[in-house]
């Protein structure tokens, strides 16, 4: 798999909402707890829901999300973001909450809508630009995709990068290709008894999602896609589906974003510094915070700057080691991956070796080669798993039993075998 080349995929011209002056400030500014903003579109509200951890001192990602045909009435509720996105990541979440309860109506204003929601929220917030997820459920799906496909397309040098690093589909109508866009991880979600509704129906428009990104995985995109079918959940979306997707987060938060609010330093030194951070050269910031640290003509002002971006450096190498140690033990193919990405982040830093020696460690392991060849046939056969309905083709149990034995029970490959697998297990007997 090879490695994506994170730091140069910015938005193109479509982007241009994001790079515009933004607004000034709202009456909102700084303002804790859970509340609501109207936009300029007279039935397109949201709400705004600011994570105990968030200070001018500790800024915070985003996490966005689409409600479905006439959720309008839940935008106000944040109970599973909160639990596992908003308050253990420190994102500040923006239900979007459409009153007229149909996304298919003037899709594009809905997206205007949110785009504003961003950018407000940017002006209210310190927000570290690059660093959050969005989520749709059902019809949100809708505006979900519009939204990738007028401001998600990237080539080189444009403007600004993109708000997030994952993107998650619950039981969502998003129709496009997911692979159009930027580079993050994917989470797509189903339940059996959801599998028949709508038209296309979310079984097959989620199962086609997934098997756009598998594919897109073969060939350099991100390996971290999880399809989630669940036996027997209807149209909700479940703790464990907000789970599995956050600790997606985790892993694509501490590869793929960035970590630093670049305007908290206005000396240049700082700045460059802490763009260089963003860009995943740590070793290149970390030698300009100790040429300002060894600077006797540097005010005291600044030198607690370039101590307080050291310790966040250290603080995010720390992070990466200990989600490369997990890995290792538990997920060769995410571990291989990652180990990529991390391999360049930490280069020309003293706990490189500390990495290389996770990796060693890893590719040590009975099923380390195995577990790679069967993320591959998973990735070029998943076309060939799902028979109409909630159903295996013929063939595709044995052919997944494989996949688990060789991924391991505890992968995020090996899990999807075993749930996969359990469509077809005859319930359990009563009494």
């Amino acid at each position: 798999m090879r490695r994506l080349a994170l730091a140069v995929l910015v938005f193109a011209a479509g982007s241009t909402a994001w790079a515009a002056q933004p607004p000034a400030p709202s009456a909102n500014k700084g303002r804790t707890g859970t509340y609501e903003c109207k936009t300029g579109h007279a039935e397109y509200n949201y709400y705004v829901y600011v994570p105990k951890a968030y200070s001018d001192e500790n800024p915070a990602g985003l996490h966005v999300y689409f409600h479905g045909q006439g959720g309008g009435g839940s935008a106000p509720h944040f109970g599973q973001w909160a639990k596992y996105f908003l308050e253990p990541h420190n994102l500040i979440g923006i239900n979007m909450q459409y009153t007229d309860g149909d996304n298919g109506k003037d899709t594009a204003g809905k997206v205007d809508a949110a785009v504003e929601a961003i950018r407000q929220t940017m002006a209210d917030y310190k927000i570290v630009f690059g660093r959050g997820a969005v989520a749709s459920f059902s019809g949100g799906g809708l505006p979900h995709e519009q939204l990738f496909s007028k401001f998600g397309k990237f080539t080189p040098g444009g403007p600004s990068p993109s708000p997030f690093n994952h993107s998650a589909l619950y039981g969502s109508n998003y129709w496009g290709n997911p692979t159009a866009g930027p580079p993050m991880t994917w989470f797509v979600g189903v339940g059996t008894q959801e599998w028949g509704m709508g038209q296309p129906t979310l079984g097959t428009s989620q199962t086609k999602k997934a098997e756009q990104l598998l594919a897109f995985a073969l060939k350099g995109g991100c390996a971290d896609v999880y399809y989630k079918v669940t036996v027997g959940k209807g149209h909700t979306i479940s703790d464990e589906d907000v789970r599995d997707s956050a600790a997606q987060f985790r892993r694509s938060d501490l590869a793929m974003a960035p970590f630093l609010y670049e305007r908290d330093y206005a000396d240049p030194r700082l700045r460059l510094a802490a763009r260089r951070a963003n860009a995943h050269d740590l070793a290149g910031a970390l030698s300009g915070i100790d040429r300002v640290l060894a600077d006797a003509k540097a005010d005291d002002a600044v030198k607690a700057g370039a101590t307080a971006i050291k310790a966040k450096i250290e603080e995010r190498v720390g992070a990466v080691l200990a989600l490369m140690k997990e890995l290792a033990e538990n997920d060769p193919v995410l571990c291989a991956y990652y180990g990529n990405v991390f391999t360049g982040h930490l280069r020309n830093l003293p706990q490189a070796k500390d990495l290389k020696a996770l990796l060693a460690e890893s590719r040590k392991q009975p099923n380390a080669a195995a577990a790679g060849a069967a993320f591959r046939e998973f990735c070029t056969s998943f076309k060939n798993v799902f028979g109409p309905g909630p159903s295996l083709k013929s063939g595709a149990a044995k052919f997944l039993g494989g996949v688990k034995t060789r991924a391991g029970g505890r992968s995020v490959l090996g899990t999807m075998a075993t749930e996969f697998l359990a469509i077809e297990q005859p319930a359990p007997k009563a009494g």
